[in-house]
């Protein structure tokens, strides 16, 4: 696909459009082995050389989109400095460099999206798109109306409950129960905390939804591509960005572990 220069050298993250056009007027631009000083020039980068000052400009990775069941003893980093899995070890496969978007504690299960889409993966987690998330926790003892009331009070640190901010008992056991919480802004170990601040610490947490994607019907340890209308309606969570590519067409699951399926069955 053609487009102008400055917009490729600015995708490739060699500079700012008002810095490549500045780039161009000077000369330092070179199509196929011809400089160019015009503005409008267009170039493909999939298809035409591209240099600056005779060093070649490579065209910017695909941006690809990965929804991950994490299981837990894996940590949510791109590198451990204590030598601990990550959850990139599970999709080694792809040969691209990608990243987490958020963080879910190591003993965490459940949804987290992988991605190498840095613009919309740092909208994603920040606390202005209040993007929902959803948890279902094993809480030790049988939480009362008024301490799952509390529980929800604690969705952000000035104790009072955001937006969404609930939680709500699904089952309950002799001496354990499930718990689903919803809440809109992610800080380390917030569901964790909250249900100890109530005395029902908890024993398993899963991430059951993020941003309105779910785990159903993938495996722990497995992972699949986004179609493109999830990845669309994620651009819709966080504002219209006409700088954001299409996603690629999308894969078939791949299997990245064994493991049961997520969040179906809330009485273990």
């Amino acid at each position: 696909m053609r487009m102008r220069l400055q917009k490729i050298l600015a995708q490739a993250g060699l500079a700012s459009r008002r810095e490549a056009e500045e780039w161009i007027r000077r000369g330092r631009i070179s199509i196929n082995g011809t400089i160019v000083t015009t503005l409008g020039t267009q170039a493909d980068p999939a298809l035409d050389r591209l240099a600056v000052d005779g060093k070649l400009v490579h065209a910017p990775e695909p941006k690809v989109y990965y929804l991950l069941n994490k299981p837990s003893g894996y940590v949510t980093t791109c590198e451990d400095e204590r030598g601990r899995p990550t959850v990139l070890d599970l999709l080694k496969p792809v040969k691209l460099r990608l990243f987490p978007v958020g963080r879910l504690d190591w003993d965490t299960e459940g949804v987290l999206l992988v991605t190498n889409d840095g613009t919309l993966a740092q909208r994603l987690i920040h606390p202005r798109y209040q993007i929902l998330r959803t948890y279902m926790a094993k809480v030790a003892g049988i939480p009362s109306a008024e301490a799952l009331q509390h529980m929800g009070e604690q969705g952000n640190t000035a104790g009072k409950g955001g937006p969404g901010t609930q939680a709500r008992l699904v089952k309950a056991g002799r001496d354990h129960a499930w718990v689903e919480i919803s809440l809109r802004e992610g800080k380390n170990r917030q569901v964790r905390r909250m249900c100890e601040a109530v005395g029902h610490p908890v024993k398993r947490l899963q991430r059951i939804r993020f941003a309105g994607l779910e785990a159903a019907g993938l495996r722990r340890g497995c992972y699949r591509s986004l179609t493109p209308a999830e990845v669309l309606s994620l651009r819709r969570l966080t504002g219209p960005d006409p700088l954001l590519p299409l996603p690629p067409i999308p894969t078939f699951p791949h299997e990245g572990g064994r493991g049961v399926f997520l969040g179906a069955k809330p009485d273990e």
